[in-house]
C-alpha cells in the first residue's frame, strides 16, 4: 500500500467509513488502466478498458489547465459539486485558492476512486472536511439534505451547479448524473423551505409559544415519552383517501398496537370507536380546533394529546385529553432552555410529528395506514368521514407526478404534500417502517404491505398494551420556571432594540448613498463616485453581519430574521461569487453590493422590529399567571 494511498484512506475511515471499507477491501484495480502520456510523470490518463474510452480525450495536463482557465469563472465560490474525480490532480490544484471552501466530488467508479486516492494526496482536506468523495449510491435524498443544510454550503444554495468532469461521464453516466442532480435540487428546494417563507407564521407562532406557555409547564413535561413505548409496534393513522378501508382491521387490533393518531383523523376514529394512545397536533391556525370540537369530550378523555406549544388557544380550549405541550425545535423555544418540555416537530404535518414521537419513544416497528400524501384517483383529498371534507384540498396547476404505492405508474399529489413526504423518507433510514397505505404515493425506502399481512406477521395478539403515567412538576418548579421565562423575554425585548437600533443606523446611511449613487448615474457623473465612502458603508454593513452571525442574536431573533431574508441573502452569494479580477469589475460588484443591502438592513430592522412588538403582546397572558400565583416580577413595557 503506497504511503499517500494509506494517508487518504486512514482520513476516509475517520470521515466516510462506507466508501474507506470499499476501498478496502479492494486490492487492485482491474476495470481500468493508468497510462503515463509524455515524460511528466503525473501526466495521467486512466482508461476504461472494458469501454476502451479514456477519462481524459487528449493530454490530461493540457485538459487540467484548460479546466483551470474555465474555472477562473467559479474562482470565489465557496462551494463546489463534481460529478467524476478524474486522476484527481485538477481537483487539488483547486484548493490552491483559498476561497473553495467545500468540493463535493460524486464519483462512479469505485477503482477510479481507489487510483485517484494513489496519485493525489487528499487526506488533509478530507479530514478538515474541505473535501468531501462520495458515490451516487451514497447520494441519497437524507445525505443530500445534510449537505445543504450544513451551514458553509446552504447559503450558497443557489449557486449550485454540478459540473461533470470530463466527456467520458457525461457519455457513460448520463443518468446517473441526472439522477443525481435531482436529488441534489430536491434537497436544495427542501432546504430552501425549511427556512420558511412567511414571516407572518412565524411570528404567530412566537405569540402563541409565549401565550402558552402556563399552559405547557403546569402539564406533564414531554421528556417523560423517551423511550416508554407501550407495545412492541406502532400504528400512525393519517387521515388519507385509502384510511377507510384499514378501520376494521384496525379494530381488530387496537388493543395490541401503539395507536398514534393525527389530530384529523381523531373525529374518524371516534366514530369508529378506536380510541388512540396519542394523537398529535401541530397546526398554528384556528381552524384545527374543529378536529377536536367534533369529537366528543368523553372520548377524548384518557387519550395523550400532543400539540406544539405554538397552537392556537382554541385548539387547547377544545383538546380534553392529557394534554403535553412539546415545543417544535426552532431556535426561540430553544432560547428559553427548557429541554424537558421539548422537542418535537421537526417535520411539517401533524403525521411527521407522529413518526418522531413513535421514534423517539423507542418504537422497531412502525406502520404507516392513511398516508396517501396523493389524491385518490377520483380526485378525493382526505378520507371519507374528514371534518372539513373529503375535497379539502382541490387540483392545482402547481400539482406534481410521484411515483404510486406499489411502484407502477405515477399519482398527482400536491407540493405540500411532496414535502411532508420528504420529511419521511429522511427519517425512515433509521427504522423499519411499513407502509400498509395501500394507495397514493410511494415513500422510499418504507416497506410496502398491505395490513393484513402486517398483522399477520408482526402482531402479537397475545399481549395488551401498557397504560402510561404520566407526572407534573411541583409547584414550586412551575414558578421557577414562569419566573425563568419572563427573565428570557425581558432581556430579548431588551437585546433586540439595541440592537435594531444599531441596524436603522447604518440603514440610513445605505439609504442617503443609494439616493445619491442613483443620481450620480441618472446624471451621467459616475466618475464621481466616492468608493473610499462605499468601502467604509460595506465595512459598516460587515460589521451588523457580525452581530447576526453571534449566538445571541440567532437564538432570540433568528426564525424570524431567516424568513425575512433568506431570499435575499441567497441571491446575495451571487454577488458574493462573482469574478472581481479587474478594477472595474470591483467598483461595479462594490456599488451592487452596497445597493443590495438597502433592502436588506431594512427587513432586518423590520423583522427583528416585529418580532418585539409579537412578544410584548403576548408576554401580557405570562404575566396575568405570575399575578395569580403573587410571583414578584418587573413588567415588561
Amino acid at each position: 500500500m503506497s504511503q499517500i494511498y494509506e494517508k487518504n484512506l486512514k482520513a476516509l475511515f475517520e470521515k466516510n467509513p462506507e466508501l474507506a471499507t470499499k476501498l478496502f477491501t479492494l486490492q487492485t484495480y482491474k476495470n481500468f488502466e493508468v497510462i503515463q502520456q509524455g515524460e511528466d510523470p503525473i501526466n495521467l490518463n486512466i482508461i476504461d478498458i472494458k469501454r476502451n474510452y479514456p477519462i481524459y480525450k487528449t493530454q490530461p495536463l493540457e485538459e487540467i489547465q484548460e479546466k483551470q482557465e474555465k474555472f477562473k469563472l467559479y474562482e470565489r465560490y465557496p462551494v463546489l459539486f463534481f460529478y467524476g474525480i478524474g486522476n484527481g490532480i485538477f481537483i487539488k490544484l483547486l484548493f490552491a485558492n483559498p476561497s473553495h471552501k467545500k468540493i463535493f466530488v460524486i464519483e462512479p467508479n469505485i477503482e477510479v476512486i481507489y487510483i485517484a486516492l494513489h496519485i493525489v494526496d487528499f487526506s488533509e482536506e478530507i479530514l478538515n472536511e474541505k473535501i468531501e468523495i462520495l458515490t451516487p449510491q451514497q447520494i441519497t435524498y437524507s445525505k443530500a439534505l445534510d449537505i445543504f443544510i450544513h451551514k458553509d454550503v446552504q447559503l450558497f444554495a443557489k449557486t449550485f451547479e454540478l459540473h461533470i468532469y470530463s466527456e467520458y461521464y457525461e457519455k457513460y453516466y448520463a443518468e446517473s448524473i441526472i439522477e443525481t442532480n435531482k436529488t441534489l435540487i430536491r434537497a436544495i428546494k427542501q432546504t430552501v423551505a425549511n427556512f420558511g417563507n412567511d414571516t407572518i407564521d412565524t411570528l404567530i407562532g412566537i405569540e402563541h409559544h409565549i401565550n402558552n406557555l402556563p399552559i405547557m409547564l403546569t402539564n406533564p413535561h414531554f421528556s417523560q415519552l423517551k423511550n416508554k413505548k407501550i407495545s412492541e409496534v406502532a400504528v400512525i393513522v393519517s387521515t388519507g383517501p385509502s384510511l377507510a378501508k384499514q378501520l376494521p382491521l384496525l379494530k381488530k387490533i387496537k388493543d395490541h398496537v401503539t395507536i398514534i393518531s393525527v389530530d384529523a383523523s381523531l373525529p374518524i376514529l371516534a366514530k369508529n370507536n378506536i380510541k388512540p394512545d396519542f394523537v398529535t397536533s401541530l397546526e398554528r391556525v384556528q381552524l384545527t380546533s374543529e378536529f377536536f370540537k367534533k369529537t366528543p369530550k368523553t372520548f377524548q378523555k384518557g387519550i395523550i394529546m400532543l400539540h406544539a406549544s405554538l397552537q392556537h388557544k382554541d385548539v387547547l380550549k377544545h383538546s380534553h385529553g392529557q394534554k403535553i405541550l412539546p415545543m417544535r425545535p426552532f431556535r426561540y423555544t430553544k432560547y428559553f432552555n427548557m429541554p424537558k418540555f421539548g422537542y418535537l416537530g421537526i417535520g411539517m404535518s401533524a403525521a411527521n410529528m407522529a413518526y418522531e414521537l413513535a421514534y423517539l419513544m423507542g418504537y422497531k416497528t412502525i406502520i404507516l395506514i392513511g398516508q396517501d400524501l396523493a389524491y385518490s384517483e377520483d380526485g378525493q383529498s382526505h378520507a371519507n368521514g374528514h371534518v372539513l371534507g373529503e375535497k379539502e384540498v382541490e387540483f392545482k396547476e402547481s400539482d406534481e407526478y410521484v411515483t404510486k404505492y406499489g411502484g407502477q405508474g405515477t399519482i398527482r399529489t400536491t407540493k405540500v404534500w411532496n414535502m411532508f413526504r420528504n420529511f419521511f423518507e429522511k427519517d425512515i433510514e433509521h427504522v423499519l417502517t411499513i407502509n400498509a397505505t395501500e394507495g397514493g404515493a410511494r415513500i422510499h425506502g418504507a416497506v410496502e404491505m398491505p395490513f393484513k399481512e402486517v398483522i399477520e406477521k408482526y402482531i402479537n395478539t397475545s399481549e395488551n398494551k401498557k397504560t402510561l403515567k404520566l407526572r407534573k412538576l411541583s409547584e414550586t418548579s412551575v414558578n421557577k420556571l414562569l419566573l425563568k421565562a419572563h427573565d428570557k423575554i425581558r432581556k430579548m425585548v431588551e437585546y433586540g432594540e439595541k440592537t435594531q437600533s444599531k441596524i436603522e443606523k447604518v440603514f440610513l446611511q445605505v439609504a442617503e448613498e443609494c439616493e445619491n449613487l442613483e443620481k450620480l448615474k441618472d446624471e451621467n457623473r459616475l466618475k464621481e463616485i466616492n468608493f473610499d465612502k462605499l468601502i467604509k458603508l460595506s465595512n459598516k454593513i460587515d460589521k451588523i453581519k457580525d452581530i447576526i452571525e453571534t449566538r445571541k442574536l440567532s437564538i432570540m431573533f433568528g426564525e424570524t430574521i431567516q424568513s425575512y431574508l433568506v431570499n435575499k441573502e441567497l441571491d446575495l452569494a451571487k454577488i458574493m461569487v462573482r469574478p472581481s479580477n479587474t478594477e472595474i469589475e470591483k467598483k461595479a460588484k462594490l456599488i451592487d453590493w452596497i445597493m443590495n443591502h438597502k433592502e436588506w438592513l431594512f427587513m432586518l430592522a423590520g423583522s427583528i422590529n416585529a418580532q418585539i412588538i409579537v412578544v410584548k403582546r403576548a408576554v401580557k397572558n405570562l404575566e396575568k399567571e405570575l399575578k395569580k400565583r403573587n410571583l414578584s416580577f418587573q413588567p415588561i413595557k
